[in-house]
């Protein structure tokens, strides 16, 4: 049995910065996900834009706290030692595109966006070079960035483990007791005790609410589909390439990552539950769309399709206190923009809880050490790691250069990944254009050999395995 002030549900990208906040402010805080790691939903297909904030209606919570959260970014990133790219962002559009262009600029200044600008001719074509020619005008957003949403998650919940926060995974709520002064909370094992529950669960946001019979939350799911360009097409676009939006969102886009990727994307399916299959159909949907607006795509050049699901409440964020229950708070319908929006959320959140009597401390705030990356070092930095320690000289990943002494590393971490898909999230191996081909059997004998245990119980994610037995020395064939 634990006991705690605050339990917070879901471990996205929402869940992580109220986690965060609420630990470095010297408050008793758990997260709790039933997934084995956390940026599992949602947050793991997240496009990784941190919007200016014009496309947001006027005088809604996505437009207020869109435009906080993007100004505290930029520190959050340098404190976590995360990578943040300030590039900007453009909305194009045809000869025809002028006043919805003025509409969204009007929009994005009463919202507070400042150093919005229309751009055409050759400034437009020198911003973007690859920009179709069928393309006269753009609304340039110089405040937007691009960062990865899974590190930053990650990131955020290893600095408030290392600063008193708790994290539990795998843990399958089953249970929800009101008694007295707080909240008992049961998997059908173990119990944790809470004066205060936050529901950041975006798609299993009813599930915990049901427990305390809170009402039903309408809630809207939309699959976007994505494709993924190896690196080897870095410098196609230089910042996200928006189309005018429709009633549907922000529409099919073209964008660099931080890793220098570049995917295209998303699609817009309304799908009636929480599911990120990719369809094939989609992809020529992207490439029509697409290439409305970018030429010189080499699709050939395609290393991943995927898929993620925006879960809507309506058209605004809805973030409440339940009447039934004063210290129960809901957060539904954190979709685009919220990402951008999330830090200046966690903000509003501890707002809350103090208004309510929740205390806060002052505490000697333990930095987070990044992980090693070796690309980011000098030869000689590179060899002087080698040399004490010669883990960081074997190559396990090929593509995109990762050793096993960086992998090591974030084993050891304080959030220590059970699966391959977490290795991957953490250190991109896997993620190059090989996709796996060459680095999994490396990436899986040294996993087996950290937790001590046979290469058939390493998994890739959920319950999936990657290897069901040897072929050769006593294994499939000889048995």
């Amino acid at each position: 049995m634990q006991k705690t002030s605050v339990a917070i549900f879901g471990a996205g990208i929402v869940g992580a910065f109220i986690f965060n906040t609420l630990t470095l402010n010297g408050v008793s805080a758990i997260l709790i996900d039933k997934q084995e790691d956390v940026s599992m939903g949602a947050t793991k297909a997240n496009s990784g834009i941190i919007h200016a904030g014009y496309d947001c209606l006027e005088n809604t919570l996505k437009a207020k706290f869109n435009v906080l959260g993007n100004k505290m970014y930029k520190k959050i990133a340098k404190r976590l030692g995360e990578k943040i790219v300030e590039c900007g962002s453009l909305v194009v559009g045809n000869k025809d595109s002028l006043p919805q262009l003025k509409v969204l600029l009007q929009r994005g200044k009463h919202n507070g966006v400042k150093k919005l600008k229309i751009v055409s001719g050759k400034k437009l074509k020198k911003l973007e070079p690859n920009l179709n020619k069928n393309i006269y005008y753009a609304l340039y957003a110089p405040d937007a960035k691009i960062i990865s949403p899974y590190h930053f998650c990650i990131s955020l919940c290893e600095e408030a483990i290392l600063n008193g926060g708790m994290l539990k995974l795998n843990y399958n709520t089953t249970c929800i007791k009101k008694e007295k002064n707080c909240f008992v909370i049961s998997n059908g094992k173990e119990k944790i005790i809470t004066d205060y529950i936050i529901n950041a669960c975006a798609e299993g946001v009813n599930q915990i609410g049901a427990m305390l019979q809170e009402e039903i939350i309408p809630l809207s799911f939309t699959k976007g589909e994505y494709i993924l360009l190896d690196n080897s097409e870095q410098g196609l676009v230089s910042r996200p390439i928006f189309p005018l939006p429709t009633k549907q969102g922000k529409g099919i886009i073209c964008a660099p990552t931080v890793h220098n990727n570049i995917f295209c994307g998303p699609t817009a399916v309304d799908i009636d539950k929480f599911e990120t299959s990719f369809s094939f159909d989609s992809l020529a949907v992207i490439k029509e769309q697409v290439n409305k607006n970018i030429e010189n795509i080499n699709y050939k050049k395609i290393i991943k399709l995927y898929a993620g699901v925006r879960v809507k409440h309506q058209d605004d964020f809805l973030i409440k206190s339940s009447v039934k229950n004063p210290n129960y708070i809901v957060l539904a319908g954190i979709c685009s923009p919220g990402l951008s929006a999330a830090p200046a959320i966690a903000q509003y959140i501890l707002e809350i809880l103090c208004k309510k009597g929740l205390k806060t401390s002052k505490i000697k705030i333990t930095k987070r050490k990044p992980y090693t990356n070796l690309q980011s070092l000098t030869k000689q930095k590179i060899n002087r790691l080698i040399k004490s320690n010669s883990d960081y000289g074997e190559m396990i990943c090929s593509c995109e250069k990762i050793t096993k002494g960086e992998i090591l590393e974030v084993l050891k971490g304080p959030i220590s990944p059970l699966t391959t898909d977490g290795i991957k999230r953490r250190l991109r191996v896997t993620m190059g254009s090989c996709q796996g081909s060459f680095c999994y059997p490396k990436l899986l004998k040294i996993m087996a050999e950290f937790y001590k245990t046979s290469q058939e119980k390493i998994i890739y994610k959920g319950s999936s395995s990657l290897v069901v037995g040897d072929i050769k020395e006593g294994g499939i064939y000889e048995k």
